[in-house]
């Protein structure tokens, strides 16, 4: 891959108190968004979403987005488009808490929905999913501790 076709994406993150986090997505045009862990975890209030919820809605989201993209690429009108997402969290075998599956569950009102490009755009849209793909794919992640 070249750098012309790699993109990047920057956000930072401050610790406010116990699990309380605020992220800053460095884009004047997108609010802070504050993080906080359940009620479960000793010092987590529950205030915010978790790490683990966010990457449902983001593996919710992009999939909705990439359906409505091919819909509307075809010409269909989408009159609404509800989105299910359900994490099923597991112990390893070292019993540490892990997200072992996610169903997306998408319910889509679209005009024409019988057609053959409806039809076609249900087998292809996932493929237009960045999130979806890359964690099915693995996603490589570097960790780096600065001192």
């Amino acid at each position: 891959m070249t750098d012309s076709q790699r993109l990047e994406y920057e956000l930072s993150m401050v610790k406010l108190d116990d699990y309380k986090f605020v992220v800053d997505f460095n884009k004047d045009s997108i609010p802070d968004l504050f993080m906080d862990e359940s009620e479960d975890i000793p010092g987590g209030e529950g205030k915010g979403p978790t790490a683990s919820m966010l990457l449902a809605a983001s593996i919710g989201n992009c999939l909705s987005a990439s359906l409505y993209f091919c819909l509307t690429k075809k010409k269909h009108k989408v009159n609404e488009l509800k989105t299910k997402v359900i994490v099923f969290r597991e112990r390893n075998m070292d019993g540490f808490w892990r997200i072992s599956e996610i169903t997306v569950s998408l319910s889509p009102d679209i005009e024409r929905a019988g057609d053959s490009t409806a039809k076609r755009c249900m087998e292809i849209f996932r493929n237009y999913c960045v999130v979806s793909s890359s964690i099915e794919e693995g996603i490589k992640i570097n960790v780096n501790i600065d001192d």
